[in-house]
């Protein structure tokens, strides 16, 4: 097997006697053990009568099983064993995962493997998740995806499985005169789930022979009917369905364009990749590509190549196009110009060493590949073990073995008008049928005559050119030695007025990247919501401005990110250090000479405007969490608040808001990774350069929140534009102490199963519920919610009160054993090993902006939670949660559904947003 010179773990691979595939990983240092088995069924395999079978069936496994027969039982086991799991449904594949501390990996491995050899579908269970399957289908019925993909569904080869409804509903999954749902079921799983069409992945620090006798004792008994997964001979599309224009009417506002191209299954040349070639040249952004062509003629925002659905017997691959007003005028035009780049591939694009630079970008990845959490590797990997050949498990993503000039030739024959879908998503176009399921209005015109020969015969515009050789491609890729005392946390090396630099050379990941991270804090950014939007503008801007010199870099494994947040801006680069200086001079040079264009500053106007509008029509339970973080901090208003600043706001006002901005500020820099200290001190010099540190005011940003106090339960009902109704209860710590945040997060930790199960599996409230962790501006925060389709937000809200009323009690009947593991389940995730080099980098830059400068946040917190007794907790849930007494917020919008039912009455509405924002401090 060929593994990455920089990856520790062992492999195994191996098949069982009833043909299930297996991949074995040894990682001494995994923090969890984790588990992935998926198997070649998916919606596709529904029977066409019974629409949404596989994903009903995915749901129903988790349900009870001969040995483990409590509903509910196995959510419980995850949480208190501090791990987490899921499952998803795709067209040819379902697919479940789990990880766990690794003492109790033997016993979640019992309980996962029942899944596939006992389950016991259990008739009130059936009848149950069957609402539940219908919830999920309701909770995304005004979401464009779905809207989207369900038009995609009805305008390909009717006769192909693609063209099946995925989800289900109450209809498709209803008893019937003829049979139950339940017989069925069990019929379509014995059928389906066959060892034969299964692969199994398990990882932990456990040896590779203890995970192989898990192995055998677990998962040789799933039965095996020795089918492999049907081949499908039906084409994806006909005649009938290509060389066609249409139209779709999306929800939110948007304009996209894309050009859909299907062509056999590529799956058999993964190792050339020749796609990602293709998709690589189409989609690369910088002087001279498609898309800096298209942007400059005021058409399109952005553009990506190489996307699309595939499957067993068919792959599209589109190019997509944001549009702007003016673009959605000129279709034809765009669609020309992309022709025009594909004929400039074909006739002089296709060169090894292009094939060869791109592979050298794979192979830099592949050897310098970081670790990922366990429960992320054995997700892919485990549909990896379906696609690759055991050799190429691991290898097969980043593999670029030849250039093969005939095949990508070939390949490209498929990117022609006749072979083309054109489907415009944009609001006030011609629409003249209805989608089923999701009510899509759309259309579909054929293409006329005069448009396939414009686009087929084109000639290309000199502007269009094909990129040069990369000058970020790294050349020295073995990290810097190690200093001494690199082990240490990081050192603030120096500290003047108006500007901190912290520095770590990082010890332990040895790879040769860093991470950079710029915070400037100026108030003047911040002080009113016309300046946060003044401020966000810029940020777009700049980036807008970077993005064509940046793309190679970019391309090179690098990455940059500018974003206002509530002190001001920071700017961010990670990927490989080697040209990292070289990105941050480019990123530099383009702030110095800034210029404001009108164009471009119409077009980001227009396009955060219709962003910001958009997420109005956010499922509700989003809205009130927007809503909820806009209440309370000040300097993060929700949307409405942004969209009423940024209308009126003109060019001409930002040169003199950009000057005024960086006359006063503080710069929090840091410098981690494969970085010297004094070329951290020679980087710290360009970046004072450059923002003038000598002569400003210096002040740090206030981050204002509003302290709820005594104010008992205060209401706050938003209005939102969708059926489901939902309500957001918030709780707040006064305290920031490690005592606090421990009380807090145990909370949530101990909560969540329980209310999950209570109020979604047996109430049947709704799809998305749960309860969450929410600290603000350091002050930890509680937080129940529900979404739901069948009920109000005043029997929702009592439907929370009687749970957290009832809590108590059910911490009462927890035994020692239990309440010690659910504690330890917290710990280890709490106290989780950084997986990488960006992960670590993370969990320092928050404690230098949470002011934790010994950076020892986490074992406080752990001590803290060390020491917690179950009276501590019986006592929070007692004071603070109880709702007669309870200092929250709660957020609710009623649905349309139940416009008829009595609003929400308990406590005091928020009458004055303005008033309320005054308690911050």
């Amino acid at each position: 097997m060929h593994i990455s010179p920089n990856d520790p773990k062992q492999y195994r691979c191996l098949t069982l006697p009833n043909a299930l595939k297996v991949l074995l990983v040894h990682d001494e240092h995994a923090p969890r053990s984790a588990a992935a088995l998926t198997v070649n069924v998916g919606h596709f395999d529904d029977p066409i009568d019974r629409q949404g079978m596989a994903h009903f069936l995915e749901h129903m496994l988790f349900l009870g099983t001969e040995k483990y027969p409590v509903i509910g039982d196995f959510q419980t086991f995850i949480n208190r064993s501090g791990g987490s799991n899921n499952a998803w449904t795709g067209t040819e594949n379902t697919t479940f995962f789990f990880e766990v501390s690794p003492h109790a990996f033997e016993e979640g491995l019992d309980r996962f493997g029942q899944f596939f050899t006992a389950p016991l579908f259990n008739e009130d269970a059936v009848d149950k998740e069957r609402q539940a399957v219908d919830s999920e289908y309701k909770l995304k019925i005004k979401d464009d995806v779905r809207r989207l993909y369900q038009v995609h569904k009805e305008t390909i080869n009717p006769d192909h499985p693609f063209a099946k409804f995925s989800v289900g509903d109450l209809t498709t999954l209803n008893d019937r005169d003829q049979g139950s749902v339940r017989d069925e079921l069990i019929d379509f799983y014995q059928t389906h789930y066959s060892a034969s069409v299964m692969g199994l992945v398990l990882l932990g620090p456990q040896s590779l022979d203890e995970l192989e006798a898990f192995t055998t004792e677990f998962f040789s008994h799933i039965p095996s009917n020795g089918q492999s997964r049907p081949t499908i001979n039906t084409p994806i599309v006909t005649e009938n369905e290509t060389a066609r224009f249409i139209q779709i009417d999306p929800i939110k506002e948007v304009r996209k364009l894309t050009l859909s191209f299907t062509m056999p299954s590529v799956d058999a040349f993964y190792r050339k990749k020749p796609l990602s070639y293709i998709a690589h040249l189409l989609g690369n952004e910088g002087q001279g590509s498609l898309m800096s062509y298209l942007k400059k003629q005021g058409f399109i925002n952005t553009l990506a190549a190489g996307g699309g659905v595939s499957g067993d017997n068919f792959r599209e691959f589109t190019v997509s196009l944001n549009l702007t007003p003016k673009g959605l005028e000129h279709i034809d035009d765009v669609v020309e110009s992309v022709f025009q780049y594909i004929e400039l591939i074909k006739t002089q694009g296709l060169n090894e060493w292009r094939y060869k630079e791109k592979r050298s970008v794979l192979e830099f990845a592949f050897r310098y590949q970081e670790k990922s959490r366990p429960l992320d590797t054995v997700s892919y990997l485990v549909m990896n073990l379906l696609h690759y050949t055991p050799d190429d498990l691991l290898y097969g993503d980043y593999m670029m073995a030849e250039y093969d000039e005939a095949l990508i030739q070939d390949l490209l024959s498929y990117l022609k008008p006749d072979n083309m879908r054109l489907v415009l998503v944009a609001q006030g176009q011609h629409y003249d049928q209805i989608a089923q399921w999701y009510h899509t209005p759309y259309s579909v015109t054929p293409f006329s005559d005069a448009q396939l020969a414009r686009w087929r015969h084109v000639a290309v515009p000199s502007e269009l050119t094909l990129p040069e050789p990369n000058p970020f491609i790294c050349e020295s890729l073995d990290p810097h030695p190690l200093v001494d005392h690199a082990e240490q946390p990081p050192a603030l090396i120096q500290d003047l007025p108006g500007f901190r630099l912290w520095h770590k050379q990082e010890h332990e990941f040895r790879v040769p990247k860093g991470v950079v991270y710029v915070a400037i804090d100026s108030p003047h950014a911040v002080s009113s919501p016309r300046n946060i939007v003044k401020t966000r503008l810029c940020v777009e801007m700049l980036l807008e401005a970077i993005n064509e010199s940046a793309y190679p870099a970019e391309i090179a494994g690098m990455s940059y990110n500018l974003y206002a947040h509530q002190g001001g801006v920071t700017l961010q680069l990670s990927g490989f250090s080697e040209k990292q200086p070289l990105l941050m001079k480019l990123i530099l040079d383009k702030f110095e000479n800034r210029n404001f264009d009108p164009e471009r500053f119409r077009n980001i106007k227009a396009q955060m405007l219709r962003n910001w509008r958009n997420a109005a029509e956010d499922k509700p339970i989003s809205q009130l969490f927007n809503e909820l973080t806009g209440l309370l901090q000040p300097n993060n208003p929700p949307y409405p608040a942004l969209i009423e600043a940024l209308e009126s706001i003109e060019l001409e006002e930002l040169p003199e808001f950009v000057e005024a901005m960086f006359a006063e500020l503080h710069i929090d820099t840091f410098v981690y990774g494969n970085w010297l200290k004094d070329d951290a001190l020679a980087l710290a010099e360009i970046l004072k350069d450059a923002f003038r540190v000598t002569d400003q005011l210096y002040g740090e940003a206030q981050r204002p929140l509003v302290r709820l106090g005594e104010g008992g339960t205060q209401t706050h009902e938003i209005s939102c534009n969708h059926a489901d109704s939902a309500i957001l209860m918030y709780y707040q710590s006064r305290e920031t102490t490690p005592r606090k945040i421990a009380i807090y997060t145990l909370a949530n930790h101990l909560m969540s199963t329980t209310f999950f199960h209570e109020l979604r599996t047996k109430q049947q409230l709704g799809y998305m519920v749960g309860t969450a962790n929410l600290p603000l501006n350091r002050h930890p925060g509680l937080i129940l919610y529900i979404q739901s389709p069948v009920a109000g937000p005043s029997y929702l809200s009592e439907a929370i009160d009687d749970f957290t009323n009832e809590f108590a009690l059910v911490l009462l009947e927890l035994n020692e054993a239990q309440w010690q593991a659910s504690k330890q389940g917290l710990i280890a995730q709490i106290s989780d090993p950084d997986t990488n080099l960006r992960t670590r980098a993370q969990r320092f830059w928050v404690s230098i902006g949470n002011k934790d400068e010994s950076f020892n946040q986490r074992q406080k917190v752990i001590k803290a939670l060390q020491s917690l007794s179950r009276a501590d907790m019986v006592r929070f849930i007692v004071d603070i949660v109880k709702p007669r007494t309870a200092n929250r917020v709660v957020m609710h919008c009623q649905g349309q559904a139940h416009a008829n039912l009595e609003p929400l009455d308990i406590g005091q509405p928020i009458e004055s947003i303005d008033e309320f924002k005054k308690q911050a401090r």
